[in-house]
């Protein structure tokens, strides 16, 4: 097996659980240590505020399960609008529109990739995110890693139709990186 291979098993068993102090680093860490791959000790000195280094740096386009991500002031935005028109008949409609807002933000955080998707979609396992007790349990999250505004996906039911329009907004800074063996 590749270490990505072993770092990827060993992140997807640990989903549920908390991993050491819960913390996002504490995750990735264990994850390369159990796969005999370097850890961000072994690229420079560790504070609560640097930005981890955890091999060798890839690309969002040749990311693959058990790479790592870094993240820094990371922001990701998805404004879904849907929109309901009614005909009435004789011309006449009538039209609702729905807004509907999710904000991520990761300010300081690692995670582990999952699976990647379409569009810089990324299924990535983590921990210390969110709210609540079990924020610093590992978890799955989908997370996107460039901005785009998807094409309206309309449907038509009768004399109803709706239009749905999805954009995507990211900012902040990001750095991927594959594992590196000892």
């Amino acid at each position: 097996m590749t270490i990505n291979n072993d770092v990827h098993l060993y992140a997807n068993r640990q989903i549920g659980t908390q991993v050491g102090n819960g913390e996002c680093f504490t995750l990735a860490d264990t994850a390369l240590r159990q796969a005999g791959a370097k850890s961000a000790t072994d690229y420079g000195r560790i504070t609560g505020n640097a930005n981890y280094r955890w091999g060798n740096p890839v690309t969002l386009r040749t990311i693959i399960p058990g790479d790592i991500i870094q993240f820094r002031n990371y922001l990701m935005t998805v404004t879904t609008v849907t929109v309901t028109r009614v005909e009435t008949g004789g011309g006449g409609f009538s039209e609702q529109t729905n807004t509907q807002t999710q904000t991520q933000s990761r300010p300081h955080h690692t995670a582990i990739v999952n699976n990647v998707g379409t569009n810089g979609e990324v299924s990535v396992l983590e921990q210390n995110v969110g709210t609540g007790p079990n924020r610093r349990r590992t978890q799955c999250n989908t997370l996107y890693f460039q901005s785009f505004t998807a094409p309206a996906r309309v449907s038509r039911h009768g004399n109803t139709t709706v239009t749905v329009s999805r954009r995507v907004r990211v900012s902040g800074r990001i750095w991927f990186y594959r594992p590196q063996s000892r």
